[in-house]
């Protein structure tokens, strides 16, 4: 790029001049010079160039010394000869030129032809141009990390918030036609809000692919924006109670918005039975948005980018083309939907909104309830029916297609999910032993909890304040851990579990040395799930290599392996999905008692800290079980504190690392 004082005159030049014979009054100049609104006289003798008067000359030679206009004549007060540059010269010597005759203007000649005059410059039009061009370099790259950085985000984000806010339009026509306005209004204002916005970023946007740092971004602030513009219903509406202040009506909206976007499920409401019927509806399906259908809007914009594998794969533990994700989601789920909508309806006797919302809720793994008694121990059916349902939706999206598709290898997710189960069983049995107390007459209720905790959805109809302290500390460990990846459920996932382990068990296996070797291997050892996929590749080539290397060794002796396997092939194949496993587990517990020292010491130590412990793993886990914590009297500082931990849960806190942790994203 050239620097501005080493741009060429011409790029400056403009013909702001009028030119005058040198006999002409200075009353003439002045009647030639007014009309064209210029500066500058080009005096000329016998039809040549031979000076240059401006308006500061008349000004300060005739008007100032009241001499008589008419008789002082342009040649008396001109400059001459005319001091000139050709176009090929540079701002630098046109300022230096300027600087040396003490002028302010610099007629510049054609090259090809010095005494042909193409045009003027102006020092303080140099300098002008001089300062735009020196802000232009500073901000330039600025303009260019916006373009490049920051414009594609804003177009990402406006397709989520738009598409939302369409979706937002389904509760607000039930509310407007079943006459609850209050309800209807509030939703069609989020539907504003969010359409709106996204119509402005979408025009300050620019649609091109995005890499890992930019995808992250998007998530979390998709997962903010549409937080804080669901919470716009809740503040029209008012759920809460009279005369509560803006701040408090806003963190109880929050709240109660985040936990429907994130599927957490908690809420501080204790009677949504005397929420508009629309408005109850409006809470589940915020859960159904943000559970399945935002679900494939993001995957599409880590679909196209190779580097986005390492994420994908991590929360997905299968491999799904957008076509079939989008299929598992918008059709198979909708099946299992409508079947669990029938059967409650049916059986469980519920009525068909309230199924509707338990479905929503079930399958999102979300936890709100239409009604605080819809659950209970005396109508065990709608608990079974919701049991499967959890179940259901904490399995890979995966293994739903592979089902449905018949696609045999959808069974390589058959090892998570049998781990799932087994550890259902397990934390089932040892909830109703522990718990013996009431769990004799009420083991249905233990294990619906237990599903609940494990599944991450949150159902409740039990006082959890009265279960022992090793239930309580079972249900914690449960909800962090969650349910398989790539599902609908939260919390850390099974498959880092699964990896973490896989990791420590080969380190200490020697025998694949040996192996290494004393043969040739062409084929890779089975991965657990695909968090490590994206090394598959790598891992095939360096054993490519390694055996075209052998094959040269016989030959000429000159290449050999220097890297043992047990170091090359764990290192490649595991470590960077294993140290993100390490990093998601630690910050999961890390921010669970972090949130909770904040929140014990905002209340004045008025609970037990077990009981805190509890309701913030909840949050992280976006479980949405309680311990009583989360009331309308919980103050708003820790309620804020709960909805930012639902959203970071929501995104399992990696796509904060990948924004700010550059070594993560390689």
């Amino acid at each position: 790029m050239v620097e501005p004082l080493e741009r060429l005159l011409s790029s400056y030049i403009h013909a702001q001049y009028v030119t005058a014979d040198e006999n002409t009054s200075i009353a003439e100049a002045v009647k030639i010079l007014q009309p064209k609104n210029v500066e500058i006289i080009l005096v000329t003798s016998n039809g040549k160039y031979a000076g240059i008067v401006t308006d500061s000359d008349i000004l300060e030679k005739v008007v100032m010394k009241g001499e008589d206009s008419d008789l002082v004549f342009l040649k008396s007060i001109m400059t001459s000869p005319i001091i000139s540059l050709p176009s090929s010269s540079t701002v630098k010597e046109a300022i230096e030129l300027m600087h040396i005759h003490k002028i302010k203007h610099l007629p510049v000649t054609d090259i090809t032809n010095k005494e042909q005059i193409i045009g003027t410059v102006t020092q303080e039009y140099l300098a002008e141009a001089i300062r735009i061009a020196v802000v232009e370099k500073t901000f330039r790259g600025y303009r260019k990390i916006i373009r490049e950085h920051y414009k594609p985000i804003f177009a990402n984000v406006a397709i989520i918030l738009q598409f939302a806010g369409l979706l937002m339009i389904i509760p607000a026509l039930l509310g407007t036609f079943l006459g609850e306005w209050p309800s209807s209004i509030g939703i069609y204002i989020a539907f504003v809000g969010m359409f709106l916005t996204g119509y402005v970023m979408n025009v300050l946007g620019e649609k091109s692919p995005l890499n890992l740092k930019q995808s992250s971004i998007v998530v979390v602030l998709s997962f903010l924006l549409l937080s804080l513009f669901g919470s716009l219903p809740y503040m029209y509406v008012n759920p809460f109670y009279d005369g509560i202040n803006l701040f408090s009506l806003f963190a109880n909206s929050f709240l109660e918005s985040s936990s429907g976007f994130t599927t957490t499920g908690i809420s501080t409401i204790i009677h949504p039975e005397d929420l508009p019927d629309s408005f109850a509806f409006y809470r589940s399906y915020t859960l159904w948005v943000g559970g399945l259908s935002f679900v494939y809007l993001i995957m599409a914009l880590y679909y196209p980018e190779t580097k986005l594998a390492g994420m994908k794969n991590l929360m997905s533990s299968g491999i799904l083309r957008f076509k079939q994700l989008l299929t598992t989601i918008s059709i198979i789920f909708v099946i299992y939907a409508v079947i669990i909508v029938l059967l409650l309806f049916i059986f469980g006797h519920i009525g068909l909104l309230n199924s509707i919302s338990l479905s929503f809720a079930a399958l999102t793994s979300g936890g709100f309830v239409p009604t605080a008694t819809i659950l209970s121990i005396e109508n065990p059916i709608p608990l079974i029916i919701l049991m499967g349902a959890m179940i259901i939706a904490a399995l890979p999206f995966a293994f739903h297609f592979g089902i449905f598709s018949k696609n045999v290898e959808a069974t390589k997710e058959l090892k998570e999910i049998i781990i799932f189960i087994i550890l259902l069983i397990v934390c089932a049995i040892l909830f109703i032993l522990i718990e013996s107390s009431f769990s004799e007459k009420e083991w249905l209720s233990s294990v619906f909890h237990v599903i609940s905790a494990s599944t991450t959805t949150g159902f409740q109809f039990i006082d959890l304040s009265q279960i022992s302290m090793n239930s309580k500390l079972l249900l914690i460990v449960l909800m962090l851990v969650g349910g398989t990846a790539f599902s609908t459920a939260g919390g850390i996932k099974i498959a880092r579990l699964l990896l973490i382990f896989q990791k420590l068990i080969n380190n200490k296996n020697k025998k694949l040395t040996s192996q290494f070797k004393n043969k040739n291997i062409t084929s890779l050892p089975p991965l657990i799930s695909a968090t490590a996929i994206q090394f598959r590749k790598r891992i095939q080539q360096s054993f490519k290599s390694y055996n075209q290397g052998k094959e040269v060794e016989k030959s000429n002796k000159q290449m050999t392996c220097e890297v043992p396997l047990d170091k090359y092939k764990f290192n490649i194949l595991s470590d960077k999905a294993f140290r993100e496993a390490l990093f998601v587990i630690v910050l999961y517990i890390l921010f669970t008692f972090i949130t909770a020292i904040c929140i014990y010491y905002i209340g004045n130590n008025s609970h037990n800290f077990i009981d805190v412990i509890f309701e913030t793993a909840s949050t992280i886990s976006n479980t949405g079980l309680t311990i009583g914590i989360t009331t309308m009297d919980l103050d708003s500082i820790s309620k804020m504190i709960l909805s930012f931990n639902m959203i970071m849960g929501r995104f399992e806190i990696i796509a904060i690392l990948y924004i700010f942790i550059s070594k993560l994203r390689r």
